[in-house]
């Protein structure tokens, strides 16, 4: 089976997007939430989509135009932090079966 086709089992998932997490809060966080304990999960319904185009080879220009266009959804201006830089910080998450990462046979 292609690895871009291959189901990630649900505990990789899981930390996958648990690390997408801690960059949204860290990284981008466009409403300045990452201090509040209540609102930790205010990005999660921009994670999946992010996940996908990480693990299916996604530009960094669809990355940037996937959290452009949440930053302007929430009516706030993207330009606070560069785009670039949460880009830079989602493509050093590892996971089994990122391009040039090796797997375990």
């Amino acid at each position: 089976m292609d690895a871009h086709h291959s189901v990630m089992p649900e505990d990789r998932s899981r930390e996958l997007r648990s690390a997408i997490r801690r960059v949204f809060l860290d990284v981008w966080d466009p409403i300045r939430i990452s201090d509040e304990p209540n609102a930790q999960d205010e990005y999660d319904g921009y994670i999946g989509p992010v996940l996908e185009l990480l693990t299916k080879g996604g530009s960094d220009k669809r990355i940037m135009d996937h959290l452009l266009w949440a930053t302007s959804r929430m009516g706030m201006d993207g330009s606070r932090v560069s785009l670039q830089t949460v880009v830079e910080a989602l493509r050093r998450i590892d996971w089994p079966g990122k391009p040039g990462i090796a797997t375990k046979s």
